[in-house]
């Protein structure tokens, strides 16, 4: 099978440069201040809205779960009465979506991303001109600035802790000491050369177990419905929770998903995570896909993947090939990643959050550059945490396990298909963690299960998460941290 390497070479990537870039002159091209270059893949949605002295481009796309058949240039035409670049991003907490919003106004440029950072952005920093993009290797060539010489950096890209997290990076680092990577909850200023956080910028707000059910849902569902309304869209279900609870909200539009699993190589057809949802399926009356794929990758395929990402993780490849590629280009998946910021993953009983605890939850503890990264991370956040109520773990799992390596997969992906997940809209994550934590705790999950059943009680007519019974009574017999001090130390 031949390839059209110009439409995948880079795909759904963009670019911000100093100067003009004859190698993206089929790209579309948005001049910004007369001096600066924004080149964008075609197959990326690209809007622009201007009003004014102001100028908005929207990279990706805005979901509105109260408007749902709102598209990007209506709320485009919302946001553009924000007069500074905090009150823009404030207005967009209650959109979804997977994007690069960039914000012209009076001379200044800013960017920031959806609140996973699923778009991601690289830009540079001490370098003498300013650039940014989907990709670091991409910006270095172009702005040709070398790979670090740093062995710390250097020992880190090479180790097998790099490796066994799909080759996500950590913190802020890339491979190249003078691109940095844009973090969720900060925005980047173009005139100042900085990100800069904006969140938590509010106090902690506390909601009962019923509220939080009730606007957490109605948010979701909202969101379902908006994407519904302009994708054909793909759903993947499981046996666990956060699929559960995406499944739960489709409920008013559940006869338009394409509801599947990918049967990998290790699984029976007897495995939970196929067996549970076919039989709830089933009983709904509904289509449930097994999908599986073949292990065979075509050559020129494969060049172009690592050539759009350098790191790009290779055990991936034949489902993004023979699943995304070739059967479903045209869908829109949604996963039902970033749903996991809600639930204390990475809660210790532990009161001193160090830096070494948390290369040790994340399973970094050999890595010197993820420690001394997570020192500048923790003293950078220990204040607006202190000031807002947020926790320390919860915004750790938010923005370094959520905001690197659960966003891995969807960049790697860009070259098949496009993917946002539904649950990454800050204002339903900001009602997630309204909710008191003794809900929220990962094994038990009173707050999801009221959610389900509020949603959708049939859906838990089968069992969720089966397999993980032992961490669910010793939650309920209260003996968890017993059992989690014995398995892990923390």
């Amino acid at each position: 099978m031949g390839f059209e390497t110009e439409k995948l070479l880079y795909r759904r990537q963009f670019i911000f440069a100093p100067i003009e870039l004859e190698d993206f002159a089929k790209w579309n091209k948005h001049i910004i201040l007369n001096k600066y270059f924004l080149y964008a893949h075609p197959d990326l949605t690209q809007n622009e809205y201007s009003e004014g002295s102001k100028q908005l481009i929207l990279l990706g796309d805005l979901y509105d779960p109260e408007n749902y058949k709102f598209g990007n240039q209506d709320i485009l035409a919302r946001l553009i009465k924000s007069n500074s670049i905090i009150e823009l991003i404030e207005s967009s907490y209650r959109y979804a979506g997977r994007f690069a919003l960039f914000f012209i106004q009076d001379g200044a440029i800013s960017v920031f991303h959806d609140s996973s950072a699923g778009r991601k952005i690289y830009y540079t920093k001490g370098a003498k001109s300013i650039w940014c993009g989907s990709k670091p290797h991409v910006v270095a060539q172009y702005a040709k600035l070398p790979k670090s010489s740093d062995r710390l950096v250097l020992d880190f890209y090479q180790s097998q802790d790099f490796k066994s997290y799909e080759n996500a990076d950590v913190y802020d680092n890339t491979i190249y000491d003078n691109i940095k990577q844009l973090l969720p909850n900060f925005y980047f200023d173009f005139q100042k050369q900085k990100a800069i956080r904006y969140w938590p910028n509010n106090k902690l707000r506390t909601s009962s177990l019923s509220e939080g059910v009730e606007v957490g849902s109605k948010i979701l569902s909202g969101i379902l419905k908006s994407a519904n309304n302009r994708h054909d869209l793909m759903i993947p279900v499981t046996a666990g929770y956060d699929s559960r609870l995406l499944f739960s909200a489709t409920r008013e539009i559940s006869s338009d998903p394409f509801y599947y699993i990918i049967k990998h190589n290790n699984m029976s057809y007897d495995h939970h995570d196929i067996k549970i949802p076919k039989r709830l399926l089933t009983k709904l009356g509904l289509e449930f896909n097994i999908v599986e794929y073949s292990t065979d990758v075509d050559k020129g395929f494969k060049d172009i993947y690592f050539k759009n990402d350098e790191f790009a993780y290779e055990k991936s490849l034949p489902v993004i090939y023979d699943v995304f590629y070739k059967r479903f280009p045209d869908k829109v998946n949604l996963p039902a990643r970033f749903s996991g910021i809600s639930r204390n993953y990475f809660d210790t009983y532990k009161k001193d959050i160090t830096a070494e605890l948390l290369a040790t939850i994340f399973k970094h503890e050999n890595s010197r550059l993820a420690v001394e990264s997570y020192k500048k991370w923790v003293d950078g956040v220990k204040s607006a945490a202190e000031k807002s109520g947020y926790g320390i773990p919860d915004l750790f799992n938010w923005e370094e396990y959520n905001g690197n390596f659960q966003t891995k997969i969807q960049s790697n992906k860009d070259i098949a298909q496009e993917e946002f997940t539904p649950f990454n809209c800050r204002q339903l994550m900001i009602v997630y963690l309204s909710v008191p934590e003794k809900y929220r705790n990962s094994y038990t999950n009173v707050y999801y299960t009221a959610m389900i059943k509020h949603m959708w009680p049939e859906l838990l007519t089968e069992p969720l998460n089966p397999h993980l019974w032992k961490h669910y009574y010793a939650t309920k017999l209260k003996l968890y941290w017993l059992f989690r001090w014995l398995k892990k130390g923390w």
